[in-house]
């Protein structure tokens, strides 16, 4: 059977893509590449590194043959995409990632890897993409480990604000709009991924982990987080709503040598402005800073929203919403595969969102 994603996202240049890292050859990144460079012609191609996690990061080495525009591809690039045994279970959240770098990013101001190719390949399935190789220009990698200081998150938000306020309540993000295969955080595959987790003995099995351990038990009530979801979607059907990166935990950001922020592993939906920030900020602030910082760092996004031109909620429309997105961030990191990120990591971040739920009040709970 032929799969078929829970959202079309079908573009020309879709073709047969490699099943194996051994399929990766000279000729089919000539065939990837051709679509936006023609006449190009890749002379050889090597594989430098494997990296294995969420995808396969491979840095492949290329030697290009004269033509037109050869010094406008570089001698290394990242092939990035689903080579790994979880693929199958994966490939809308794989599908999603091209999504972005072929029909989002174009069309907004984010600071991202730039795609030489992304595409999909229907019938295994296979999502595949080429892009820029960040290491040539010396960027940091954030590392979920090391949290982030005052000044890096109020600039990576004031990032976000720019990209929020272009496509918020946009008709570009509505059928018939350059964004249309945006899909709701609460709609299609989205949906059925989150149901999964929400069912009762599959979030309790996580509770056993140690990143259950290390919170508190008041956190470990399923249907307390049934309700959560049923208040997310709410929110998503009547507040203000924009395009969102998805995914903006340190471990999916980067900064240039000048310090300014960057994003990629993006996993783009239409949703709240709230399930970003929240997201953002308690993934990125060290539990002992994030109390002096929190409501500052909203406040300073929000402005930022006013800067570009948007009518932002007052403070504290925006507190109630942002509380909200914690509880979303809290379910992220406790339900999180250790596939994806280590358990040691789920355990930081778990802990992170807990204890602002715990400081704050549990919305949902009584």
């Amino acid at each position: 059977m032929k799969f078929r994603p829970a959202y079309p996202c079908p573009k020309p240049g879709d073709m047969a893509l490699p099943s194996t890292i051994e399929d990766i050859s000279a000729a089919w990144v000539t065939k990837a590449l051709s679509l936006k460079y023609p006449g190009v012609v890749v002379a050889g191609c090597r594989i430098i590194k494997v990296i294995h996690g969420t995808t396969t990061k491979i840095r492949l080495g290329l030697s290009y043959k004269d033509f037109g525009g050869s010094d406008t591809l570089p001698p290394t690039m990242i092939l990035k995409g689903g080579f790994e045994a979880h693929r199958v279970p994966a490939r809308d959240m794989y599908v999603n990632e091209v999504l972005f770098y072929r029909d989002v990013a174009p069309n907004i101001t984010i600071n991202a890897p730039k795609a030489y190719y992304a595409g999909v390949d229907w019938d295994q399935p296979q999502s595949l993409i080429l892009m820029e190789d960040l290491e040539v220009k010396h960027v940091t990698f954030c590392h979920p480990l090391f949290p982030h200081k005052y000044a890096q998150v109020s600039r990576r938000l004031e990032a976000m604000a720019v990209y929020h306020s272009q496509t918020w309540n946009s008709p570009e993000l509505k059928a018939g709009g350059k964004m249309e295969d945006v899909l709701g955080r609460f709609e299609g595959w989205f949906n059925v991924w989150h149901g999964t987790y929400l069912d009762p003995a599959t979030y309790m099995s996580y509770t056993r982990e140690p990143r259950g351990a290390a919170v508190s038990m008041r956190l470990h009530d399923p249907h307390w987080m049934g309700r959560v979801f049923e208040k997310l979607r709410e929110i998503q059907d009547t507040q203000d709503v924009c395009l969102i990166h998805g995914d903006t935990h340190l471990g999916n950001l980067y900064e240039e040598v000048d310090g300014t922020p960057g994003f990629f592993d993006a996993q783009v939906s239409r949703a709240s402005w709230s399930l970003e920030v929240a997201y953002h900020i308690i993934a990125a602030l060290d539990v002992a800073d994030r109390p002096k910082y929190e409501k500052a760092l909203l406040a300073h996004y929000l402005s930022s929203l006013r800067t570009n031109g948007v009518n932002a909620p007052s403070f504290p429309e925006a507190w109630e919403l942002y509380l909200w997105g914690a509880a979303y961030g809290f379910f992220i990191f406790l339900i999180n595969e250790t596939a994806f990120q280590t358990e040691a990591v789920n355990t930081a971040y778990s802990v992170r969102f807990a204890s602002a739920l715990l400081e704050h009040g549990i919305p949902g709970q009584s």
